[in-house]
C-alpha cells in the first residue's frame, strides 16, 4: 500500500470515529428532554462499537474518549468544568470508558484475526493456482514425453525393418537380435545367432575391440563400415551405427555387400 493510500485510510478511520462520537452526542442531546440523565449514555455505546468495528482499536479508543469528555462536560459536571462530584456519576463514566476500551480491544483482535485469515486465504489461493499450473505443465510434459517415446519407437521399428538390430555385451556375446539381423547373417532363426559371438563375425576380430574401445556410455553413435563373415562363410559388408546404452552395445546394420562389390568391379574396370 502506498503512503498516500495509507494516509487516507488513517484519516478515514479517525474521521469516522469523530463523526460517530458527534452523532451519538447529537442523539443524546435530542433525547435529553425525554430520558433520564443516566440513560443519555446509551447512544454512545453503539458509536464506540461501530467505530472499533470499522477502524480498529485506535478509532474505538478515540470515540470512547470523545464520548467520555462530552458526557462529563455536558451532563455530569458544573458548567465549564470536567470534574465529577457525584461518585455514582464517576462510576458510570469509568464503566463506560472501560466498556469502550474492552470493545475496542476485542474488535481490534477480531480485525487482526480477519486480516490474518484473509492473508492465509490469499496464500492458499496462490498456492492452488501454482499447483494447478504445475499440474498442467506436468501433464503437458508427460504428453510430450509419451509422444516422443511413441515417435522414437516408431522410428526404431522403421529402422528395424530396413536394417538388422542387435544388442551385445562388450565381450561380444549377443544377447538380443532381430529376425532381419539373423537373415542378414544367413541364420535360420535368431536363436542360432544368440549362440554366437560378434567377434566371430569379423574378418579381423581386432576391429571389434577397436570399435568397443571408442564407445562411451551415453555417448555419440559410432557409424562405420564393417567386414563380417556370413554363416555359410561368404564375406559380408555392413554399414553399422553402434552406441553403448544400459551397459550393452546396441547396433543397427545394413547389408551393403552388393554395393561395395559393384564399386570394386567398377574400380577394376577403370
Amino acid at each position: 500500500m502506498s503512503s498516500r493510500a495509507s494516509s487516507l485510510w488513517v484519516l478515514s478511520r479517525y474521521g469516522l470515529a469523530v463523526i460517530l462520537a458527534g452523532l451519538a452526542f447529537l442523539t443524546s442531546l435530542g433525547m435529553a428532554p425525554h430520558w433520564s440523565q443516566h440513560h443519555l449514555l446509551l447512544p454512545f455505546y453503539p458509536a464506540v462499537i461501530l467505530s472499533a468495528w470499522f477502524g480498529g482499536f485506535g478509532a474505538g479508543l478515540l470515540t470512547t474518549l470523545l464520548s467520555g469528555v462530552a458526557i462529563t462536560s455536558l451532563y455530569l459536571s458544573p458548567a465549564h468544568s470536567l470534574t465529577i462530584r457525584d461518585p455514582g456519576d464517576l462510576v458510570g463514566v469509568l464503566l463506560f470508558v472501560s466498556v469502550g476500551l474492552l470493545v475496542s480491544a476485542m474488535n481490534a483482535r477480531l480485525l487482526d484475526a480477519q486480516c490474518r485469515a484473509e492473508s492465509v486465504a490469499r496464500e492458499l489461493r496462490r498456492e492452488i493456482e501454482e499447483r494447478r499450473t504445475l499440474e498442467a505443465v506436468s501433464a503437458k510434459l508427460a504428453t510430450i514425453a509419451d509422444e516422443l517415446y511413441t515417435s522414437a519407437e516408431r522410428y526404431r521399428q522403421q529402422i528395424a525393418r530396413l536394417g538388422g538390430v542387435f544388442r551385445a555385451r562388450r565381450d561380444g556375446r549377443i544377447v538380443e537380435c532381430s529376425d532381419l539381423f539373423a537373415r542378414l547373417l544367413g541364420a535360420a532363426s535368431s536363436e542360432q545367432v544368440l549362440a554366437r559371438s560378434l567377434t566371430d563375425l569379423f574378418l579381423d576380430p581386432v576391429q571389434w575391440q577397436e570399435l568397443t574401445a571408442s564407445l562411451t556410455p551415453g555417448g555419440l553413435v559410432c557409424s562405420r563400415e564393417l567386414h563380417w563373415w556370413r554363416n555359410d562363410g561368404a564375406p559380408l559388408t555392413v554399414f553399422a551405427s553402434i552406441r553403448e546404452a544400459d551397459g550393452l552395445v546396441e547396433g543397427i546394420v545394413i547389408d551393403i555387400t552388393d554395393r561395395t562389390g559393384a564399386e570394386a568391379v567398377d574400380q577394376r574396370s577403370r
